[in-house]
């Protein structure tokens, strides 16, 4: 963030391998191939539970101004909250037919 800060604060710029050095993005693509990725990205992103996305982003968002004990209790409450959740439950129904099916396979 200070970088980020003092590039804002004085118009500097940087090239993409530097921004990459300092993690202020993930990676280096070519022109070309921006959009598929993008859109490669996004769709992961999308094929997650909203309300999970939901809380992941108000954790990162207000943990940024937390203390930690206090993150973690946040944290907790939102676990609790997500395992009540329809995607929640279905991921589970899912994970125990897999598992079944394993062992069905199995010699």
């Amino acid at each position: 963030m200070p970088r980020a800060t003092l590039m804002a604060f004085t118009g500097d710029t940087i090239d993409s391998a530097q921004a990459l050095a300092w993690g202020m993005i993930t990676e280096r693509l070519p022109a070309e191939g921006l959009m598929p990725a993008a859109r490669a990205l996004a769709k992961r992103i999308a094929s997650n539970p909203g309300p999970a996305m939901r809380l992941t982003k108000r954790l990162l968002r207000e943990g940024q101004h937390m203390r930690l004990d206090s993150l973690l209790e946040m944290s907790a409450a939102f676990q609790a909250l997500a395992h009540h959740t329809e995607e929640h439950g279905a991921a589970v129904e899912s994970f125990v037919q897999m598992q079944s099916a394993r062992s069905r396979d199995k010699p």
